[in-house]
């Protein structure tokens, strides 16, 4: 989430979701006022599609935008946060075929990791798509990380005709304001009219961020420079280095394109996030329900140290730290899987009974469904790969099941913490069902794909992370000394009804079976249990049948995969990747450890090694002379790592 904008928070969601919103903004008289000084500034229309801020007269800019400042400024006070303003110009649309405005995004002028440049264009006749009305791609400015500059190529203008159909025009009256952020996909027709269009614009950045530029040099480097606030009323040589301002940093660049695929399933994932049920809140605090209805999880203060100390004891003066958990290997322990069904119960309780209270304080009246510890062994192939949890609860739109782990030690990277893919609870919507590993779903074929895109979050003994079960989380190895030791809960709506989805054991994969259960259920049936009915051809008898239901769920190619990750801001994690290679004992190129790496040796490119590709990417036949890091990238890494621990 980027820093606020607006100050009504129905107002800020709506622009943080579509990247736009829409509003009126000048009455009659001050329309009429703005185009009495358009009268002084023209005394005839400009040709085609013009901006004052392309005049070169700088005295002339900073008088358009003083009288529009003195016109705005009670009204950007009362809509937006503290901001620092950028200006204002007229925009001209004259009559004829050359005023079209392609598919573009503005420059970027700010870090939009943590703040978002915002334009308000109010036009100052009714627009309609005679006359040029603005058009937009709702959602679009989650699309593309790429930079934006006048000396940069777009990252999308490519595909103008899978853009194209889904643009949305704004018919917006004289006075009505179109508020967008610079990083959202706009356009305009023509003029076809005898009338010019005039439109005034006036820009803003939040309090506390830096204005900045971007140009491309002549021997090919992108430079970064930080400018002032007077920028676009100075900067009159536009697409050349400024002549003001100052040069920060200076490194290589290349625009990552985006296909017509990628841009497709980025406004599928947009719609679908438009048409969602609205989920009944979970917690008090609105600010953690966004945050966790947008990203899939929130982090919050629940043990004191002596709660976690009692926890912590009571795990090693139990049996569980030894006791029977089945198949699971390489020392991953969950404790409601022990076979010691007593103790189960036993432990169940003794979670629930000191966690409970503690994240009541956080949630509304919540319902608790199951508890458990969840145990990492020293081990450096103890990898919990990236998965969801299953469906708990009925009509997961309206609801949610959810998990609270809560670990008893500090956790980092080193010794297995959890980490999570961001907004991956928004990627689809799909039951989850038993038994593992004989459920099919989504993620199956894209372990490697998704693990190095993981957000590692560290935490203290006793915070709690409580996060969707549909949230693709995962865990690196425990590489410590010692175990680590978390709980975990299972919390919903007090309101939701609680089910379990068993694959049927027909062995055709393609329907479910769903019963109505209870906080037992999870006391007698886990996973090993419900593998081992499923392969004898067993179903649950011992609860009611709600129905039989039909089980699709949806594919991805690892492109696809990628796209959603990195679309809800995921970002690829080098040094994660590098651990998982060295747990398996390989480097990055995929030569064992006790071998020099082969970063001489090159591969074909990226494209031209399919998925599935078994062979190492060094003996791959036709290799060009590439630099290893245009051979072996993030994709190709994973790949290689693949081949050689499925080998």
């Amino acid at each position: 989430m980027t820093a606020r904008i607006f100050k009504d928070d129905a107002t800020q969601v709506q622009f943080e979701r579509d990247g736009y919103i829409t509003m009126p903004f000048l009455n009659s008289e001050e329309i009429n006022h703005l185009k009495s000084i358009y009268s002084e500034v023209f005394s005839q229309a400009p040709n085609d599609f013009h901006s004052t801020s392309f005049f070169e007269d700088e005295a002339l800019k900073q008088t358009i935008s003083a009288k529009v400042e003195a016109l705005y400024t009670q009204k950007v006070d009362a809509l937006f946060a503290p901001i620092q303003k950028l200006g204002s110009s007229f925009l001209t649309k004259s009559p004829g075929e050359r005023g079209e405005l392609p598919i573009h995004a503005d420059w970027t002028v700010v870090d939009e990791s943590k703040y978002c440049s915002v334009t308000i264009w109010v036009p100052l006749i009714d627009t309609n798509e005679e006359n040029g009305a603005i058009q937009v791609l709702p959602g679009s400015h989650k699309f593309s990380d790429a930079l934006r500059a006048p000396t940069l190529p777009s990252a999308f203008l490519e595909q103008k005709e899978t853009i194209a159909p889904e643009m949305k025009m704004l018919k917006l009256k004289a006075g009505e304001a179109f508020i967008f952020t610079h990083a959202v996909w706009h356009s305009s027709l023509p003029n076809y009219t005898n009338m010019e269009r005039v439109a005034v614009t006036y820009g803003l950045i939040p309090e506390g961020a830096s204005l900045c530029l971007y140009h491309r040099s002549e021997n090919g480097k992108l430079e970064k420079w930080n400018m002032p606030v007077t920028m676009f009323q100075r900067y009159t040589n536009i697409g050349q280095r400024p002549l003001f301002g100052e040069k920060v940093a200076e490194f290589d660049y290349e625009v990552k394109k985006e296909t017509a695929n990628s841009i497709k399933q980025k406004i599928d994932f947009y719609k679908r996030q438009l048409n969602r049920k609205k989920m009944k809140p979970l917690f008090l605090d609105p600010q953690k329900q966004k945050q966790f209805e947008e990203e899939g999880y929130v982090v919050l203060p629940a043990l004191n140290a002596d709660e976690v100390k009692e926890l912590y004891d009571y795990y090693y003066s139990t049996s569980l730290k030894e006791g029977d958990y089945g198949s699971y290997g390489n020392g991953f322990k969950v404790g409601m899987d022990n076979k010691d069904k007593n103790l189960v119960n036993e432990m169940m309780e003794k979670v629930i009974g000191i966690a409970l209270p503690k994240m009541q304080q956080h949630m509304y009246d919540a319902q608790v469904f199951t508890a458990s510890y969840v145990v990492k062994e020293p081990n450096p192939l103890s990898v919990v790969p990236v998965h969801q949890d299953w469906s708990f609860v009925d009509d997961e739109g309206e609801y949610c099941s959810t998990t609270c782990w809560i670990p008893l030690m500090d956790v980092n990277e080193e010794n297995g913490a959890l980490g999570i893919v961001t907004g991956s609870n928004n990627y689809y919507d799909v039951i989850r069902a038993s038994p593992s590993p004989q459920t099919p779903h989504a993620l199956a074929d894209h372990y490697f794909t998704t693990f190095p895109y993981i957000k590692m979050v560290n935490m203290k003994a006793g915070e709690a992370i409580v996060f969707n079960n549909k949230t693709f989380h995962a865990s690196p190895p425990n590489n410590s000394k010692e175990q680590r030791v978390a709980i975990g809960l299972g919390f919903a709506q007090r309101e939701a009804k609680t089910v379990h989805y068993y694959l049927k054991p027909d062995g055709n994969k393609n329907k479910l079976l769903k019963y109505a259960i209870d906080r037992e259920f999870f006391k007698k049936y886990d996973n090993a249990r419900l593998s081992a009915m499923y392969e004898a051809g067993e179903v649950i008898t011992d609860y009611p049948l709600i129905e039989e239901i039909d089980y699709i769920y949806p594919t991805f190619t690892a492109e696809e995969m990628v796209n959603m990750m990195t679309t809800t801001g995921n970002e690829f994690n080098m040094p994660l990747c590098q651990k998982l290679a060295d747990a398996f004992g390989y480097n990055l190129d995929g030569t064992p450890k006790n071998t020099e790496p082969k970063v001489e040796e090159v591969a074909p490119a990226q494209e031209d090694i399919p998925v599935a590709e078994t062979a190492p990417v060094y003996d791959q036949p036709g290799a060009l002379d590439k630099p290893f890091w245009k051979v072996y990238t993030p994709l190709n890494i994973l790949r290689e790592i693949k081949n050689r621990i499925t080998q």
